[in-house]
């Protein structure tokens, strides 16, 4: 049984004899009264001449003197009582004692009228109070709220059936109540030391509210501290005019009533408006913990709430710096004009606005300062009181809708779309900082991508912390921002994402389709969802919601409304949302922690693919990651796999920014490495369909972490891409130093494959090495060699000079070292008889920590580049390229990079038949055993024009009909799509 149903059922309307008795006691004594009946005809007879209340509910003495009216009926006869007129008359528009207001419960409580009232058998909205709201802790007036009360005086002892309203009634009079606070705009405390005279007389006033309410001189006594009736009336003359129209009591009803939401001053020493601009008082009065900002500096004496979470606090501290330097920022701003004029738009911007100048101008010099594009500046000003109304003095070229309220982002923003001139248009709200390049990294996305139709930001709150990284819609209509509270620089908010929606702080789309759909859905009016139905709209006509990590923007994030009211629009909301948009959100995931991986992308067929190499496959690293890069570049860009790639060795330091030699959509994990691997994997159960482990050697480290992975790996294939087989170039090598007691090499591919057996795929990049495992490995073998697109440049051979060798040296039992040192001891001192002294042999490359080349290239011809970002360059002024290495395994990479770029090359006979090309027509070279035959092959093309265009021309044939894009993306798609 609830307490509702204990409840003790009150009624204003009767006479208690008991409470009669126990309140008059001393006169119902004098007349031995004591049964219920003789009570009663004597409060008839006597009571209610001598202006005594039937009951505790009703005070006969107040209600006499705050409506004079009734006092004149009762001495014309014409009513007993001031409770015979309340009952018969009053009760519809009056109010039976200071508590209790009628006109506040039902516009502000209950939203009934008199009507509808009467409709459910009550009399009035005080006979809903006392039978249901008392116990529902519904609020009596302004000056008595039941959840204040309730929070200030913990230690009030009452019974739940009886009620907190009716037990302080009960108690009003007893000194320990009197100076009790029961609401925020009247403090007791502080009026009865305010005012002696009165306190002095408490007897007959019984508490400080009913002589405040009550008392014949309301203009001169103020309700607390920090207002004042005479400044009030001196800085208002309107006030001064309705107060003497007899509108108005006081200044005080006034204010509490229309001034303080005018931001009208009550006081010299109080600065409303400042300090209800303080994020700690927007937080108080949005969560409901004080109905106003007023009311909170009432309550707190004009200091800021302290944050009983700890995770908050540091978020207000960042809040009010972001508003001073705002501040700080727009008196900088106004002794200098920002100039929006242009005449034909490339963006147009449309913020609605409501007061905030200080915001207003710091979003506007971000968005200036970073935005060189010209812009249609569209501000859209719901009736702002402060210097909003003069922004055309300090903002050349700004459109302004100038509006009569304060209507919302959604109908501003539907006005604002109306005027919008230029192809795309960015709505963006006025709490924001724009950081570098966010505006042209929006507009970038947008004309590069014909699939997106809006852009939205990776929104940084003032503490550092993400709002999100893209949104996501669960399949029951709610909504969550993707890592809030996260790290901004964390890997998974840092790569282009396809989400459900972004939120309206900052959402750059393409005009033409927004007014296709006629901007926001009034239906959602007036805020919640609208943003997010938009995006699923845009969505629906086939375009991409694109999250860009590029477009960083730092929110203030007000969350300035009541939290209840917040609360009844979501609710509403969520449902128009869900039913207008069922198909959609009923074919999303539902809302659970295990899905969050898979939600925040918004499509859901996509392959999940976890790509682990030795280090994050750049491509100037060199030594087989461009390859490695190419296949995350394919699943990427051409299958649309959803790609995390993760390295075994990770970076030693964290990014600036994106590593820009990945697809944008590539997920780079560069904060993790071997030792969290198992974790990781853990995290994310059941999310990935194929694991691509690049080089043999990784399965040996793996294989441990796999095993005990088992459970979070059900139902993932696992593909092993050996790049090229270690074996062979340990064979290789091993002859080369001219060892003659070789093992076999099916014993070594035996030993280098033996921790293969949890691999259900294996790739090589030759079909020379497949045939090499196929005999080993029972599983099926795939080959994927290498992708280029013939990109020749136009220069002539007579306009290119020097010798170009491009390799990455990790070790000094590197191929290419061995290859470089072959060249320098027994190559180059031959050409010093064929070629000038000027000719150059150029080397650029990655190189590892504590190798020196200079230590081995001591020949003059040698030129060291180091590590190169963009070879193309390179390629386009030598001449030849040269390629002498002696042991390798695999195919080498630079060899088809070199000749789709139209650079003839010189190899070693063993890179050539690695290659499959035709010695002397497709590629020149020699043994890399015999010096002198290289020697003269490096001369031959460097001064044969003739040969030299026969091998760029067949080379740049070779990669065309073996290289091409299209049959790579077939041999990655058949990898994926393999059944076990």
């Amino acid at each position: 049984m609830s307490i509702e149903d204990l409840a003790i059922k009150h009624d204003w309307a009767c006479f208690n004899a008991s409470w009669y008795k126990q309140h008059y006691h001393a006169v119902i004594s004098a007349f031995d009264l004591h049964d219920d009946g003789s009570i009663f005809r004597f409060y008839k007879d006597f009571g209610e001449n001598l202006g005594h209340s039937p009951n505790m509910f009703f005070d006969e003495e107040w209600y006499r003197m705050v409506y004079p009216d009734v006092l004149s009926l009762i001495e014309s006869g014409k009513v007993s009582s001031g409770f015979e007129h309340y009952h018969q008359y009053g009760c519809k528009d009056r109010n039976p004692n200071c508590f209790f207001d009628e006109e506040f419960y039902c516009r502000t409580q209950v939203c009934m009228s008199p009507e509808q009232l009467e409709a459910h058998g009550l009399r009035n909205g005080y006979d809903h109070f006392l039978r249901y709201g008392a116990h529902e802790k519904r609020d009596a007036s302004l000056f008595f709220s039941t959840t204040l009360f309730i929070r200030e005086n913990p230690d009030f002892l009452y019974d739940e059936r009886n009620g907190i309203f009716a037990a302080f009634l009960e108690n009003a009079t007893d000194h320990t109540v009197v100076e009790r606070r029961t609401s925020a705009y009247f403090d007791p405390e502080w009026y009865m030391r305010a005012y002696p005279d009165m306190s002095r007389h408490i007897d007959e006033w019984q508490h400080p509210l009913r002589h405040y309410l009550g008392n014949p001189s309301p203009e001169a006594f103020d309700p607390n501290p920090f207002f004042s009736e005479r400044f009030y009336t001196q800085g208002n003359p309107d006030v001064t005019a309705v107060i003497a129209d007899g509108c108005f009591r006081n200044a005080y009803e006034h204010f509490i009533r229309y001034g303080q939401y005018e931001d009208r001053r009550p006081h010299a020493r109080v600065n409303l408006t400042s300090y209800a601009q303080d994020p700690a008082i927007s937080d108080v009065v949005g969560q409901g913990k004080y109905p106003t900002p007023f009311a909170a500096y009432a309550m707190l004496y004009g200091k800021f709430p302290d944050s009983g979470d700890e995770s908050h606090g540091p978020e207000m501290v960042c809040k009010r710096a972001y508003r001073r330097m705002s501040e700080v920022r727009t008196a900088l701003l106004l002794k200098q004009c920002m100039d929006f004029s242009c005449d034909l738009p490339e963006l147009s911007v449309v913020m609605v606005v409501h007061d905030q100048f200080a915001f207003t101008m710091t979003a506007l010099a971000s968005l200036r300062a970073t935005c060189d594009a010209a812009i249609q500046l569209i501000l859209v000003d719901g009736a702002s009181t402060d210097e909003t109304i003069l922004i055309e003095r300090h903002v050349r070229g700004i459109e302004v809708v100038r509006l009569s309220e304060n209507v919302g982002f959604l109908a501003g923003a539907n006005l604002g779309l109306a005027r919008v001139a230029a192809p795309y248009v960015l709505f963006l709200n006025n709490d924001v900082e724009l950081l570098p390049g966010a505006v042209n990294a929006a507009c970038a996305r947008l004309r590069r991508d014909e699939r997106a139709g809006a852009v939205g930001a990776k929104l940084v709150r003032t503490t550092g912390e993400l709002q999100e990284a893209g949104c996501i819609v669960w399949n029951d209509g709610t909504t969550s921002g993707y890592l809030r509270g996260a790290s901004p620089m964390l890997p998974e908010a840092n790569f282009v994402r396809s989400v459900d929606f972004c939120s309206g702080a900052f959402l750059l789309a393409r005009t033409e389709l927004v007014k296709e759909l006629n901007g926001f859905d009034p239906l959602f009016a007036p805020a919640y969802y609208e943003e997010t139905d938009l995006c699923v709209q845009i969505r629906q006509r086939g375009f991409e919601i694109v999250y860009d990590p590029d477009v960083v923007v730092l929110h203030y994030e007000f969350g300035s409304g009541r939290q209840d009211d917040i609360d009844a629009c979501l609710g509403r909301n969520i449902g128009k949302f869900f039913h207008k948009n069922r198909d959609y959100v009923e074919g999303k995931y539902r809302r659970d922690e295990s899905n969050l991986l898979k939600a925040r992308f918004a499509e859901s067929g996509n392959r999940r693919v976890l790509f682990i190499e030795d280090y994050l496959p750049q491509r100037a690293i060199g030594a087989g990651f461009p390859r490695s890069n190419d296949i995350v570049r394919t699943m990427v860009d051409m299958l649309g796999a959803h790609v995390t790639v993760y390295p075994i060795f990770p970076p030693r330091s964290q990014p600036m920014t994106r590593y820009q030699d990945f697809p944008d959509r590539a997920e780079i994990i560069w904060d993790r490495g071997l030792g969290d691997l198992a974790a990781f994997l853990r995290t994310r159960a059941g999310y990935y369909d194929i694991i691509w482990i690049g080089r043999t050697h990784n399965a040996d480290r793996l294989k441990p972490i796999f095993t005990a992975s088992e459970t979070a790996l059900a139902g993932c294939r696992v593909v092993l891409d050996t790049e090229a087989l270690t074996a062979l170039r340990l064979q290789g090598r091993m002859q080369i130093m001219g060892q003659t007691d070789l093992p076999e090499l099916e014993g070594m591919l035996r030993y280098e494959l033996r921790n293969t057996d949890f691999i259900d795929r294996f790739v090589t990049v030759s079909k020379g090495e497949a045939t090499l495992i196929r005999g080993i490995v029972d599983q099926d073998v795939s080959v994927l060699g290498h992708m280029q697109t013939p990109v020749p440049r136009s220069r002539p051979f007579s306009e290119r000079r020097h010798f170009l060798f491009v390799g990455a040296i990790q070790n000094l039992e590197s191929p290419n070292w061995d290859g470089l040192a072959w060249l320098n001891d027994h190559v180059v001192p031959l050409l010093d008889n064929f070629l000038p002294e000027d000719i150059r042999i150029r080397v650029a490359g990655y190189v590892g920590n504590g190798i020196d080349l200079s230590s081995i290239l001591t020949h003059p011809r040698f030129e060291l580049l180091g590590a190169v970002e963009d070879l193309v360059p390179l390629y386009d002024t030598h001449r030849v390229f040269i390629a002498p290495t002696r042991f390798a395994a695999g195919i080498p990479y630079k060899i088809h990079e070199a000749a789709a770029h139209g650079l003839p090359i010189v190899a070693t006979d063993l890179l050539i038949q690695q290659v499959g090309w035709e010695p002397g027509g497709d590629i020149a070279g020699a043994s890399e055993t015999q010096p002198m035959a290289f020697a003269g092959s490096m001369q031959q093309v460097y001064t044969d024009e003739t040969l030299w265009n026969q091998l760029r021309r067949n080379a740049l044939h070779r990669i065309f009909l073996e290289n091409r894009a299209d049959d790579y993306t077939r041999a990655v798609t058949d990898i994926l799509n393999f059944k076990n």
